[in-house]
């Protein structure tokens, strides 16, 4: 990405979103042996991806993805520092509780 766009270009959520979005898609489909949108949905659970721009994540059985946290520091060219970040992954919360 660096070596086309320049060593100051980032990544951002939705670009991040934008690439994971249909290699989920692909792993789904071929677990589920079918483009049936019902099968699709059914395999996702269990899809574990390396090659996400952010690193390891796999989709949950609430279809959210388990990924690592991280805390940045904005620095002044519009990038973040990773001052923090947990060592493994962590289970989505989609609806923690007492969130209205």
């Amino acid at each position: 990405f660096k070596a086309k766009y320049g060593p100051k270009s980032v990544i951002g959520d939705v670009t991040q979103a934008a690439y994971l979005g249909p290699w989920l898609w692909k792993a789904a489909v071929e677990k589920a042996g079918s483009f049936d949108v019902d099968k699709v949905v059914a395999a996702s659970p269990g899809i574990e991806l390396k090659t996400a721009p952010e690193g390891y994540v796999k989709v949950d059985a609430n279809h959210h993805l388990w990924s690592k946290t991280r805390i940045g520091q904005g620095q002044a060219d519009g990038t973040f520092k990773v001052v923090a970040e947990s060592p493994e992954l962590i289970k989505p919360d989609p609806f923690p509780k007492g969130y209205q």
